[in-house]
């Protein structure tokens, strides 16, 4: 029996079970997007593990899925696309659950669930609690523009002033405390004209590194090498492009960090690729994977 289960688990992940590296105990739960679970773990699985939850796993234009957000321990939101009015509840998570936001860069399709979030906080609870947005270098000025577009300039003073928005920037290198958690910024290359970061997220000895959006560079290297889990983005199949990932870059990077487990996010195709899991819209996982 599981045996069958660990190869419906392979087939669901990755769309191909030739494609996926041989999974010999896998030490993890995979939750389907009507939050039924599917508990294939060891007795050795971690006692306190990491949850990552996708809300979106599609580039900016992917017809098969939401823009980018990711949901850690209930608590940190990595980037913010998804419409998380909607989706955080489809997960079982209130909108006044997370307690910290982690913004890559400063691009729609990481950032216009925000708005949503921030103003969906105030109104629907009377006693909202504090939210914390970490960033890159311009994000206060940049979530005023973006509050102030959204839903104007009083409204934006009163959910500033309700939910005692704090925005911590940063930059390369730079560390910051998450609710119980340790967080580095990377400096990552994507678009010339923003500045924008990658993150390693560290708790009870699991690293989790989050690319956001990237180029190859020395620094999403470094940001790998820190990491044991890496979320990736993956955004070209194969033909490739500029300013984002391809199938390409990821066999190389995995090829040159063999004990780093890939996950793959912000997909523009629906390809797979051997040896890393493959998001999905609503998936959640618990780390560490074995």
């Amino acid at each position: 029996m599981a045996q069958d289960l660990s190869q419906v688990l392979r087939t669901d992940l990755a769309g191909s079970t030739r494609s996926v590296r041989p999974l010999r105990e896998p030490h993890f739960l995979y939750r389907t997007h009507d939050c039924t679970v599917l508990d294939i773990r060891s007795e050795s699985a971690t006692v306190n593990p990491v949850e990552v939850t996708f809300l979106g796993t599609g580039a900016a234009f992917a017809p098969h899925a939401y823009n980018s957000s990711i949901l850690v321990d209930r608590k940190i939101l990595m980037d913010a696309g998804a419409p998380l009015t909607v989706h955080l509840p489809r997960v079982g998570v209130s909108l006044d659950e997370p307690r910290a936001v982690v913004l890559s860069h400063f691009h729609a399709d990481h950032t216009f669930g925000l708005a949503w979030l921030i103003l969906g906080r105030v109104l629907l609870n009377d006693r909202a609690p504090s939210l914390s947005v970490y960033g890159p270098r311009g994000t206060t000025s940049y979530l005023e523009r973006l509050l102030d577009l959204a839903w104007g300039e009083e409204m934006r003073r009163m959910s500033w002033e309700r939910l005692q928005l704090r925005v911590q920037e940063l930059a390369d290198g730079d560390s910051f405390e998450l609710d119980g958690s340790r967080g580095q910024a990377f400096k990552m290359q994507h678009a010339s004209r923003l500045d924008c970061l990658g993150f390693v997220i560290e708790r009870d000895g699991v690293r989790l590194g989050y690319t956001g959006d990237a180029e190859m560079s020395p620094q999403l290297d470094a940001l790998i090498e820190a990491s044991d889990h890496v979320i990736s983005e993956m955004t070209y199949d194969d033909t490739g492009g500029e300013l984002h990932l391809a199938r390409k870059d990821i066999d190389a990077l995995m090829t040159r960090h063999p004990s780093v487990r890939f996950i793959l996010t912000h997909r523009g195709g629906e390809s797979s690729v051997n040896g890393a899991v493959m998001a999905r819209d609503f998936l959640t996982l618990q780390l560490p994977l074995h």
